[in-house]
């Protein structure tokens, strides 16, 4: 095994706890690794805890805590990853929950990370020759390294950031799914013949429309999508609030 230097910034220490965060888990093994992963970075130089860009973070909420984030806008956080990269941020977990389980997707954005709130630019380190020669050279002594460090390496374009909560100022984006492609063909068929559309004008319509059949389906908001919707929610949000309060 590897010595573990003390004086070595990217001691076997570092090395582990960055690989078991990669690997991720559970809710609790991500709070006992996000401990592990601030204790050991904490000396690290300043460039690798700081964070210039926008970054993103996509989760799925329950009603509850949707509950919390639209109704008393504060959503509690923790120690978590982010990614530069919005497309990664979209894709995450497969992206847009599925309909009908419960879940509301939710991409959320910082812009840029608060100042002493950055656990790790992972992002930045990975751009270190000395770190991923360290990484390489360590390997086979890092627990589990094939499904951490290993199986990740850079691709996620990742941040480490600790923050106490996130709220609606944040939201970047919503998921959402449309409807059936072929009833929105049916509903665009009335509005074109302003009726029911026949059989083979209904054909014929789907056939014109087989283009936009790859954008139906669970898709993300825009921002500016996603504003309007939450402008619309928020007097009901306001209204059941107070109703909470008064019972």
């Amino acid at each position: 095994m590897t010595e573990d230097i003390g004086t070595d910034p990217f001691n076997l220490s570092l090395l582990q706890a960055i690989s078991d965060w990669q690997r991720g888990g559970d809710a609790r093994q991500n709070r006992r690794r996000g401990q592990a992963l601030k204790k050991v970075c904490s000396c690290l130089p300043e460039n690798y805890r700081t964070g210039v860009l926008a970054c993103f973070r996509q989760v799925a909420l329950e009603k509850g805590s949707v509950w919390e984030l639209i109704g008393e806008d504060r959503l509690a956080e923790k120690i978590s990853s982010w990614t530069f990269d919005i497309e990664i941020a979209k894709e995450f977990k497969n992206g847009v929950p599925p309909e009908g389980q419960g879940y509301q997707g939710v991409i959320f954005c910082i812009k840029p990370p608060p100042t002493g709130h950055v656990i790790l630019n992972l992002m930045e380190l990975y751009k270190s020759p000395a770190f991923c020669a360290a990484m390489e050279r360590n390997k086979s002594a890092i627990n589990c390294y094939a499904d951490g460090a290993g199986r990740y390496w850079d691709h996620q374009s990742e941040i480490v950031l600790e923050i106490a909560a996130v709220t609606q100022d944040d939201i970047y984006s919503l998921g959402g799914h449309s409807s059936p492609f072929e009833q929105l063909v049916a509903q665009a068929a009335r509005l074109t013949y302003g009726r029911a559309a026949t059989p083979d004008e209904l054909e014929s319509l789907l056939l014109k429309a087989e283009h936009v059949r790859p954008q139906i389906g669970p898709r993300w908001l825009t921002p500016e999508a996603t504003k309007r919707v939450l402008a619309k929610t928020k007097p009901k949000a306001a209204v059941l609030m107070e109703i909470k309060r008064n019972c």
